[in-house]
C-alpha cells in the first residue's frame, strides 16, 4: 500500500520522535504493571518502531508483523519481523506473552474483521497474557477520525472496544487515556492541546505536499486523546 510506504520513509520531527519513544515506554510500563512476567511480545504494526525499542530496552523477546516491509525493514532490534496483513495473524498459538497493537483496530473494515482481529490476538497469547490496544478515542477525536486517515473504519472507543474484548471472552484489566506522551490521569489534561490546535489554518491537512500542514496536523493528532486497553486472556 503505497500510503503506509509513504508514511514509513517519511520521517518524524525530532520532538515528535522522543514522544513517540516516550509514550511506548509510559504505555510498556502500564502494561508491566498487570503483567511483570511478560518475557515474549508480538507487537502488529510497528510503524517506525518505538514500542520495540521500548521492549528491547528491557531485554525482552520481540516480534513484529507489518504489511509495510519498509517499515520491517528498518526496525534494527527485531527478534523475528513478517511481513503480512493481519488478520490472520502468521504465527503459532500460545506463542506470546503480550500481543500489542497500536492504532491499528480501527483500521479494521468493520466489526467482522475487529473482532477477528482481537480473536487472533488472543489466540496467539498464552493463558494468562496480555491483549493490548493503543488506539485513537473516536469521540473525542470527532470528525479528525476519519480525516486524519481515510484508513479508519472501524469506531474505537472505549465502550465499542470493551464490547469486542468481552465477546472474544478477554478480560478488561484498565483502560487509560493517552495523549501526547502521557498515559493515565495527565493526558486528559494534554489532549486540551488537541482540541485548540488550529487545523484550520492549514485546511485541516489537506495538502500532503505541504511540510507545515503535515507538522500542524500531526500535531494535532498527536495530542487528541487516545487510550490504552490492557485485556487478559483467562
Amino acid at each position: 500500500m503505497p500510503f503506509y510506504e509513504n508514511f514509513s520513509m517519511n520521517a518524524p520531527t525530532p520532538l515528535g520522535a522522543k514522544m513517540a519513544r516516550r509514550e511506548a515506554n509510559n504505555v510498556l510500563k502500564r502494561i508491566l504493571g498487570y503483567k511483570p512476567d511478560i518475557r515474549a511480545v508480538l507487537e502488529l504494526g510497528p510503524g517506525r518502531g518505538p514500542f520495540a525499542m521500548a521492549v528491547r530496552s528491557r531485554g525482552l523477546d520481540y516480534s513484529s508483523v507489518d504489511i509495510s516491509w519498509t517499515s520491517l525493514r528498518n526496525l534494527s532490534v527485531v527478534d523475528k519481523k513478517v511481513q503480512s496483513l493481519v488478520p490472520p495473524i502468521p504465527f503459532a498459538g500460545a506463542s506470546f506473552d503480550l500481543a500489542f497493537a497500536s492504532n491499528l483496530l480501527e483500521h479494521m473494515l468493520d466489526y467482522r474483521k475487529a473482532l477477528l482481529f482481537v480473536e487472533e490476538m488472543s489466540r496467539v497469547v498464552r493463558v494468562g497474557g496480555a491483549v493490548c490496544q493503543r488506539v485513537p478515542n473516536a469521540m473525542a477525536w470527532g470528525l479528525h477520525f476519519w480525516n486524519g486517515d481515510y484508513t479508519h473504519s472501524f469506531f474505537t472507543t472505549p465502550r465499542t472496544v470493551s464490547q469486542v474484548y468481552l465477546d472474544v471472552g478477554l478480560q478488561i484489566e484498565a483502560i487509560y487515556p493517552v495523549s501526547g506522551s502521557f498515559v493515565g490521569g495527565m493526558a486528559s489534561l494534554t489532549a486540551l492541546l488537541g482540541k485548540i490546535i488550529p487545523s484550520w489554518v492549514i485546511n485541516h491537512g489537506a495538502n500532503p505536499a505541504s511540510r507545515l500542514s503535515k507538522i500542524l496536523y500531526s500535531a494535532k493528532t498527536t495530542f487528541l486523546l487516545g487510550f490504552l486497553l490492557i485485556g487478559r486472556k483467562t
